[in-house]
């Protein structure tokens, strides 16, 4: 009786314990069952690009995650970012109308799936970004604007990868567009301040060459969050913009278009709402915007949800120290830094000695959570 009593409680202990085994967010911070923790990384935006998974995508470039997880992982991060769309060109397929088929869905699991359970093995989580708006992404522009052809690609891809991998410890949060300022006018005039994107004269918004409408862009954001958290309630969904102008409300040219009234607002689903920021913050010209989080730390901006500063690099950085900015955005109390990017290939990417010198410098702080995990 009595060792059935603690087989029992073994049970009990375990079941609670796998209950809580993902990353969560409570008030503005990060947790992983009862341990605070702070995301130390690196991005892994691509090796093929937007042909990393999908279709056997995966198998040409799996030894490469691999070896990168490996590294980050014995130089103390915990964390990466990953991109599994980005323009559509690759995945998902499409039909000669645009729609979404579903025939590569069970492939992006099994590949993907494949990704997370290696990086659990090494103690990371994995942020997955689906999609990219700071380059032309063609295959993919008529979601933004066809009710039907954004729902199909719910209903029969991102509904069933969410169900695919819920189950994933390493899984820490969906991403949903990369850099939608991008693709902003900055003379779109509305009303409604969340669709106005007036704020953004003199801003270098509206790089990538094509512009959408701000409200179609959070209408988008808002359908594929509530799409995420009807299959998992426990998911969490960020999207990561490119500076402070569109997350924040501290200067004159700054409006938080990422609020749950903003997104709510644009596409009219309850659940369509962001756990936590997810900023980028680079140098032009070699300084930093006054309202960088370099400049500041996390109580400045007034936030009511974590705030993770999601991609950076020392080399386009004001302080050119990698142990300084890591050690600046950990003990500033902000939820998590990561490095662009571990491939270094492209504008402004640090080196790997570089990110791994950042991620070591913090590896074993506790103050602001922990970042040495078991997953």
């Amino acid at each position: 009786m009595v060792k059935m009593k603690a087989v029992l409680a073994f049970l009990v202990i375990f079941g609670v314990h796998s209950i809580d085994a993902f990353l969560s967010v409570r008030n503005t911070s990060f947790y992983y069952g009862k341990d605070k923790v702070f995301l130390s990384g690196a991005n892994i935006a691509w090796f093929n690009f937007a042909r990393d998974f999908g279709s056997g995508g995966y198998y040409q470039v799996r030894s490469r995650f691999e070896t990168a997880i490996n590294e980050i992982s014995s130089n103390g991060g915990n964390v990466i970012r990953v991109w599994v769309h980005t323009d559509g060109q690759w995945s998902p397929k499409w039909d000669q109308n645009g729609f979404a088929t579903g025939e590569d869905t069970q492939s992006l699991i099994q590949e993907l799936g494949l990704m997370l359970d290696y990086a659990a093995s090494k103690n990371v989580f994995v942020i997955l970004v689906l999609w990219n708006l700071d380059v032309t992404p063609q295959p993919m522009l008529h979601l933004y604007t066809e009710d039907d052809k954004l729902q199909a690609y719910l209903d029969r891809v991102l509904k069933p990868l969410v169900a695919g991998l819920k189950d994933k410890k390493a899984l820490a949060a969906w991403d949903l567009v990369n850099e939608p300022m991008g693709s902003l006018s900055q003379w779109q005039q509305d009303p409604n301040p969340c669709y106005d994107t007036t704020h953004l004269k003199d801003t270098g918004a509206g790089w990538a060459g094509t512009t959408i409408n701000y409200q179609n862009i959070l209408k988008l954001i808002n359908w594929h969050a509530d799409a995420i958290k009807s299959v998992d309630p426990k998911a969490l969904v960020t999207n990561g913009e490119s500076g402070e102008f569109t997350t924040t409300t501290i200067c004159e040219k700054c409006r938080d278009h990422y609020s749950d009234e903003c997104l709510i607002g644009a596409g009219g689903r309850a659940k369509g709402t962001i756990d936590f920021y997810a900023m980028h913050s680079y140098t032009w010209e070699g300084r930093y915007q006054p309202t960088s989080p370099f400049k500041h730390n996390f109580d400045f901006y007034k936030k009511n949800k974590p705030f993770v500063v999601e991609e950076f690099s020392t080399t386009n950085s004001e302080s050119h120290s990698p142990v300084w900015n890591y050690h600046h955005i950990y003990e500033g109390g902000f939820g998590g830094i990561l490095s662009w990017q571990y491939n270094e290939e492209g504008k402004w990417v640090d080196s790997k000695q570089s990110m791994f010198e950042g991620m070591s410098s913090i590896r074993n702080l506790t103050s602001n959570g922990k970042i040495d995990i078991k997953l």
